[in-house]
């Protein structure tokens, strides 16, 4: 889809979200995420669909692919190997952007629960955290090229903070059309097998955690799985992020400041 705005073409874009190494009292939560214009996502959908016939797989659930069971139940390690090749080479020609942010348990609870809280502040999840973070980062990126264009987000259906996302998702549009923007367009909540384009986000979370891991071993990090050269003519950004101390704490006090801020609009409208 794409529009004309005074001579200025605009897209529409979609991002698919999905989280990783979740699980336990006291998880360090991986989100990921990738952004890529309608023409691209059909692209890699038709990529997606061949690998699936393949390999003969329906759905790339990653906790099923490193535990070997449900459609990955018996595969030859070189199988595995091939398959994560061929993904990550298809992700990586063709979309826009990709995203990887990390946020331990203990760092959310130090820095963003305790005190001081604004009053009337509803805090995030740690899963809320991470999509607002990541959320923010991919407006900022399509304004700086093109202030029409509009972004639409596709959230896994099943985690248990995923309508967190959903209300901060509403909470972001509702306060930039109030300045004028309109670059965030739908949220959808889906399953896998309703839109195939999460797997890639749930891939790539898959390898963040293995890179994680390998890290904690003492091993050298890995960006991806990927043991090829991966194509450069259209390949596609890869952030990895770590979640600061002081990112955890601006978000408190950006969310004072636009409470102050509407407070302000408001006495100005009702004493004129």
């Amino acid at each position: 889809m794409t529009a004309l705005y005074s001579g200025i073409l605009s897209l529409l874009f979609t991002a698919y979200f999905d989280e990783s190494d979740t699980h336990g009292p006291a998880p360090n939560l991986i989100l990921a995420a990738f952004i890529g214009n309608t023409r691209q996502w059909q692209l890699l959908n038709r990529k997606l669909r061949v690998l699936q016939r393949k390999y003969n797989f329906r759905v790339f659930h990653a906790t099923e692919f490193r535990a070997r069971t449900g459609e990955f139940h018996g595969w030859h390690q070189t199988t595995r190997e091939q398959l994560v090749n061929e993904l990550t080479v298809a992700i990586s020609d063709g979309l826009t952007d990709a995203v990887m942010i990390s946020l331990p348990r203990a760092l959310y609870e130090a820095e963003y629960r305790a005190p001081p809280v604004p009053k009337g502040m509803s805090l995030d999840s740690q899963y809320g955290v991470c999509f607002r973070l990541l959320l923010y980062m991919f407006i900022q990126r399509l304004q700086s090229t093109n202030k029409f264009h509009k972004l639409n987000t596709v959230l896994e259906l099943g985690h248990k903070n995923v309508h967190n996302a959903e209300t901060i998702f509403n909470e972001v549009k509702a306060a930039h059309e109030e300045n004028g923007s309109r670059i965030l367009g739908t949220i959808t909540i889906a399953k896998k097998s309703e839109r195939p384009e999460l797997m890639v986000a749930d891939f790539q979370a898959h390898a963040f955690y293995l890179s994680e891991e390998r890290v904690k071993m003492g091993l050298p990090g890995l960006f991806d799985m990927a043991q090829v050269e991966l194509p450069k003519r259209r390949e596609a950004g890869l952030t990895m992020m770590s979640v600061e101390p002081e990112t955890l704490r601006g978000l408190k006090t950006a969310w004072e400041e636009h409470k102050q801020m509407r407070m302000a609009k408001w006495r100005a409208k009702h004493h004129q």
